[in-house]
């Protein structure tokens, strides 16, 4: 009985019920980082590194006895989290007397010199829960380096923001493996980076994987059915275009088909990945597919914007997206963004532009997707007929279950 009015106060009171989710990173400055004594450590970390009291976990490492903090690591955008996408850094700054190494420059591992004088390798930085978000892909070749050096390597876990239970997507191929695409998960993979990095090394994705001491210092408080409005946490953006949790969410439905930079979705406005546009389609056009193929409970409006260019601006004939209270509702965020892509391609100056992409950017679209089957299907497809893609889309359901199966011994989290 009491089980069952436990249940409705979860139901009914979820921020008062989900208010205890607590960080690796609180749960090891809780312990006084003891299993750390004697060790001289060094953090990849970034601007999300913080206690749910806001507390930066460099500060909390500088201020710990017999502790010495050698080295800090930062992955793309830098450890402040301030630079734009893709931008490439070698220059080795510094925090408080720490060097600070960027793992995304000419080097996106960490070199034996950088690992000089370090017992132990800490990870904690926030992850968005899709899988070409970069910093999975850093975590994963840092432990690469960390078995090949011996040094120790823990993970501070955190949320997947999407929530432990959607599985969307294909496994990448494996001839697209690259940084946006590190090991062979579908696109939304429903895990932490600290299960993920249990994975990685169970199922051996990087060498050296049998040689690499690693824990993970659990989350408390949270379960797979949470997703992030559902934690008790503040919101800390992880990179410049993902300011808010729906920007997150954005990204996992619009993030892979931006890659073609024939349909704007947001980056540089007030809202990225939660705006859609054109300046080769009529709002309101656009309008009309939209609410033809995303999922019926996410609200499509008519609303044109602008993004910064250069010197000047460009204005786009567009779309503004809403999202429910929960995100659980929605049946399927990664698929519906590729119909509405064919769908647009019975604009001929669309299809125009799309057609003339150049080979570098189609690359980069199936190394996002992890699949050369997706821009085939829309090469083939159009608004009378979106049947290629539909294909495809169904074709990954094979996919999802086999890796919903794969992943249960490394899950931590119920």
């Amino acid at each position: 009985m009491y089980k069952k009015y436990f249940l409705l106060l979860l139901l009914f009171l979820p921020s008062f019920a989900t208010a205890g989710v607590r960080t690796g990173l609180d749960a090891l400055i809780d312990a006084k980082a003891t299993l750390l004594k004697g060790n001289r450590i060094g953090l990849i970390v970034n601007q999300t590194s913080r206690t749910s009291s806001g507390e930066y976990g460099p500060d909390l490492f500088l201020k710990l006895k017999d502790l010495p903090l050698v080295a800090l690591f930062s992955p793309e955008h830098g450890i402040e989290g301030l630079r734009r996408a893709g931008v490439n850094s070698d220059t080795v700054e510094k925090y408080k007397g720490v060097p600070v190494y960027s793992l995304y420059g000419s080097t996106r591992k960490p070199t034996p010199s950088m690992l000089r004088g370090i017992d132990v390798l800490i990870f904690d930085i926030q992850d968005i829960g899709v899988r070409p978000y970069t910093y999975l892909s850093t975590m994963i070749l840092a432990m690469e380096a960390a078995a090949e050096n011996k040094v120790e390597f823990i993970v501070l876990d955190r949320p997947n923001p999407l929530g432990g239970e959607r599985i969307e997507g294909n496994i990448i191929d494996s001839a697209l493996k690259s940084f946006v695409g590190q090991v062979p998960i579908p696109y939304i993979h429903g895990m932490t980076l600290g299960e993920l990095a249990m994975m990685a090394k169970g199922e051996r994705w990087f060498k050296s994987a049998d040689k690499l001491k690693l824990s993970v210092i659990q989350l408390k408080g949270w379960s797979r059915s949470m997703t992030w409005n559902e934690t008790g946490l503040n919101w800390i953006a992880p990179s410049p275009n993902i300011p808010t949790f729906e920007s997150a969410v954005g990204t996992a439905m619009f993030g892979a088909i931006g890659e073609l930079g024939v349909l704007s979705i947001g980056i540089g406005s007030d809202k990225p990945f939660l705006r859609l546009g054109s300046r080769l389609i009529n709002g309101d056009t656009l309008l009309l597919i939209a609410e033809s193929v995303l999922p019926k409970q996410v609200e499509v409006k008519r609303a044109d914007f602008t993004v910064p260019y250069a010197d000047s601006t460009k204005t786009y004939s567009g779309l503004e997206i809403t999202l429910p209270r929960s995100i659980k509702s929605i049946s399927r965020l990664y698929g519906p963004e590729f119909e509405l892509f064919s769908g647009l391609l019975y604009n001929a100056q669309f299809k125009h532009s799309f057609d003339a992409t150049t080979m570098s950017t189609k690359l980069m679209f199936e190394k996002v997707t992890g699949t050369e089957k997706v821009i085939s299907a829309l090469q083939l497809s159009s608004m009378d007929n979106l049947t290629p893609i539909s294909i495809v889309i169904s074709s990954w359901k094979k996919d999802e279950a086999a890796f919903k199966l794969k992943r249960q011994k490394y899950l931590l989290y119920k």
